[in-house]
């Protein structure tokens, strides 16, 4: 073992820095979602109001726009759970700062999540002006969690109907699943060069593969602001 190996080894067994001054860890928002969505802050929680709250269902975690979890149950004060979407938030006046009470998209949420409270009191609202519950989320308990990757989600709807499967059968459901993907983005890719062009479709394709599906259009030309295009059957042209 050379001198630097040594070292290196002496370090990390025997000196450790101890910071001066104690920073509370700077979470954002995917990672919350992620903790979240894997338990780790637990099913029981209460209300800014009072009200008891456990989660019945976590939901699906939406990695798109609109609320983060689509398809929860949640349950009040011990009551028949409610079903409908979850938000999660950094802080409690993100709700009207992100747009979302004015936003339909938003309208079947029946939980806000945030971790920081903020210095005046903020009610989130819905664009039909139906009062959200509030929960304020504890940090603390993470327990210091400092791991540099993300939680894994939990395992999806697919997974216990696959689990008993003999392995030539899973392979057959995901060979079928593969080959019908293939087969709708044909079409779909089909459709965009008989409406924009082979060039224009090779693009769009090319976008949403780097992961700008959200924004494969031009929204402005120099005169004219383009119409938001629809894109049930591929896309429609602009003009």
């Amino acid at each position: 073992m050379n001198a630097g190996n040594r070292y290196e080894n002496l370090r990390v067994a025997l000196v450790r820095e101890e910071p001066l001054v104690a920073v509370p860890r700077d979470w954002d928002e995917l990672e919350l979602q992620a903790h979240w969505f894997a338990g780790d802050f637990g099913r029981e929680f209460a209300t800014t109001t009072g009200q008891t709250v456990r989660i019945v269902q976590f939901g699906v975690w939406n990695r798109e726009a609109g609320p983060d979890f689509a398809e929860a149950a949640v349950s009040f004060d011990n009551g028949e759970a409610v079903s409908g979407r979850i938000e999660i938030d950094l802080e409690a006046r993100d709700w009207e700062r992100h747009g979302h009470a004015t936003n339909p998209d938003y309208e079947s949420v029946v939980l806000h999540i945030f971790t920081r409270p903020g210095g005046a009191e903020f009610f989130t609202r819905t664009a039909q002006h139906r009062l959200v519950p509030q929960v304020l989320l504890d940090l603390s308990k993470l327990n210091g969690d400092l791991a540099p990757s993300l939680p894994e989600a939990r395992i999806g709807r697919c997974a216990g109907p696959l689990r008993d499967l003999p392995d030539e059968k899973v392979r057959e459901v995901l060979l079928g699943a593969a080959q019908f993907r293939l087969r709708r983005k044909a079409g779909l890719l089909a459709r965009l060069a008989e409406l924009h062009g082979p060039d224009e479709a090779l693009f769009q394709a090319l976008a949403a593969t780097l992961g700008y599906k959200s924004n494969l259009y031009p929204r402005k030309t120099a005169e004219v602001e383009w119409p938001q295009l629809l894109c049930n059957s591929g896309g429609i042209s602009p003009r």
